[in-house]
């Protein structure tokens, strides 16, 4: 995939250069099927499934590597927007909030959207510093980022698996976006990743207790997300590496 990381690369550079410079550029970078963090560990900076964040966090590094060194792109990741295990037990229906944990309805939209908003004023009218949250996995739950978004920060990746979503206000937050990136995968290499990765993570005792999840919950994320998506600027092709 590094042809691709390196082409999309160019192009978002280009799309910055051509933004006034009091305004970011903002990029959604979404995919087929994510695992979500759920009541287990794994890595919301790189979840799995699609191979977005494989693309993600490469390609924050080459766009600053072409933009000379300078530390203006970032990547945030949705996930830091997931409602939290107390509000989820708050919900009409909390056992089916937290088995569903990684479904739109749990996340916290309306903050997630009025975050954008303020990215999209320009930089001199915008906090200087702009929180964001982050997932802690020894909480399992979403905290505050230790470090804000700064002035500098002009390219933001946003990824998530709801951040090209056209439907129940996730569309006024995708039509933010200048650039919208698709990370495609076929079914059944997204639904063997996800339950691989998260045996691994310990999400479940076993293979078959991963795979009962994976396609009571995440599939059907997947399906719904690859419905009900805005049109993307970009496609990106997510296959598996050969071994060396």
């Amino acid at each position: 995939m590094e042809a691709q990381i390196i082409q999309l690369a160019k192009e978002i550079v280009e799309a910055y250069h051509r933004k006034p410079t009091d305004r970011r550029l903002l990029v959604a970078i979404a995919g087929y099927v994510l695992a979500p963090p759920s009541e287990g560990p794994p890595d919301c900076s790189s979840p799995p499934g699609c191979g977005k964040s494989t693309i993600a966090y490469p390609l924050v590094s080459r766009v600053n590597a072409l933009l000379g060194g300078d530390e203006a792109a970032i990547c945030i990741s949705l996930d830091g927007w997931h409602y939290s295990r107390a509000e989820l037990d708050r919900m009409p229906d909390p056992v089916e909030a937290h088995w569903r944990r990684g479904a739109a309805f749990t996340f916290d939209l309306p903050s997630y959207r009025r975050f954008l908003q303020q990215l999209v004023l320009p930089i001199s009218e915008a906090p200087p510093k702009l929180p964001f949250p982050t997932f802690d996995h020894a909480l399992k739950d979403p905290l505050p980022s230790p470090t804000p978004l700064l002035p500098v920060h002009r390219i933001v990746l946003v990824e998530g698996l709801y951040t090209c979503l056209d439907i129940n206000g996730w569309e006024d937050c995708a039509g933010l976006m200048d650039l919208r990136i698709w990370v495609d995968v076929d079914r059944e290499t997204a639904r063997r990743r996800v339950i691989s990765r998260n045996f691994a993570a310990g999400i479940s005792e076993s293979l078959e207790k991963c795979a009962e999840r994976v396609d009571g919950n995440d599939m059907d994320n997947g399906e719904f997300v690859r419905s009900h998506r805005m049109q993307p600027t970009h496609v990106v092709v997510s296959v598996d590496e050969l071994p060396n």
